[in-house]
């Protein structure tokens, strides 16, 4: 009899103890929530204001490469892909923006961002400064291999005006 009162009284400690850590649990819940202004940003209307150091998007201005592969070869994942074969003696050797001659014709620069670590590492090095991450966040893919950008097509040479940084 003693033992069947003890399970009884114990049946309704548990509920008790339940019901009272649920209760606490709650508490602690509103007290965080209660008087908080709301962090959502409404994301394509407002977009998010980045750092100054962020970055995002690599893009390299193939009309200031050099094609001197320091990219490639500073780049700790071997994600970029670059070709030059030497200017033909017979022309003349064009000048980048900022007076520093092209000695060698770029015949690839591609670039896969599903390896990119973005370290920076590449921008660092790059004597023209024609590589440089951008403030563009928005470029997510359906496919991986999509995301291999040849910055040699004419598409992406546009991209010059809206993603390099002022």
């Amino acid at each position: 009899m003693n033992e069947e009162r003890l399970t009884f009284f114990g049946y309704f400690r548990n509920i008790y103890t339940a019901v009272k850590s649920s209760a606490i649990g709650m508490w602690i819940t509103f007290r965080y929530v209660w008087g908080k202004k709301p962090v959502t940003i409404e994301y394509p209307e407002v977009r998010e204001v980045l750092p100054e150091n962020t970055r995002s998007r690599l893009y390299n201005d193939v009309l200031n490469c050099i094609s001197c592969n320091m990219c490639a070869i500073s780049c700790p994942v071997d994600c970029i892909y670059i070709s030059s074969v030497p200017r033909p003696k017979d022309l003349d050797i064009p000048k980048c923006d900022d007076g520093t001659p092209k000695r060698q014709v770029l015949t690839q620069y591609v670039i896969d961002t599903a390896l990119c670590c973005y370290c920076g590492l590449c921008t660092t090095v790059c004597p023209t400064e024609c590589l440089t991450h951008t403030e563009d966040y928005e470029f997510s893919q359906y496919e991986v291999e999509d995301m291999k950008y040849d910055y040699l097509t004419d598409d992406l040479i546009a991209w010059r005006d809206r993603l390099v940084k002022a």
